[in-house]
């Protein structure tokens, strides 16, 4: 599975919180790329917002990144912050489904 990763670090945690909402809105406008499998969105306690996104195929990844360069370009325009983007292909992967039957 191909990925594309988006690192992102600000001055201040409430900066990173401001800009993970703005991120996270656009994170959900690509919903509408053919070919995301998946998409997941972090942010730290120190400033940083990583993003991954899940692509079948090139082509996804290429419409990803035109979105994100977007995004990164809005967020120069209001806050100061070093951004890095690139692909990566994933070697593990694991989630467990959160399923409780107890009422």
């Amino acid at each position: 599975m191909l990925s594309y990763v988006i690192e992102v670090k600000f001055q201040t945690f409430d900066q990173a919180k401001i800009a993970n909402s703005y991120i996270n809105t656009c994170l959900n406008e690509c919903l509408s790329i053919d070919g995301i499998v998946g998409m997941n969105t972090f942010i730290g306690q120190n400033g940083e917002i990583t993003s991954t996104i899940k692509c079948e195929n090139k082509s996804c990844m290429t419409s990803v990144d035109e979105k994100f360069q977007e995004v990164i370009r809005t967020l120069r325009s209001t806050m100061i912050f070093q951004a890095k983007t690139f692909y990566s292909i994933c070697s593990f992967q694991y989630e467990k489904e959160a399923v409780s039957t107890d009422l």
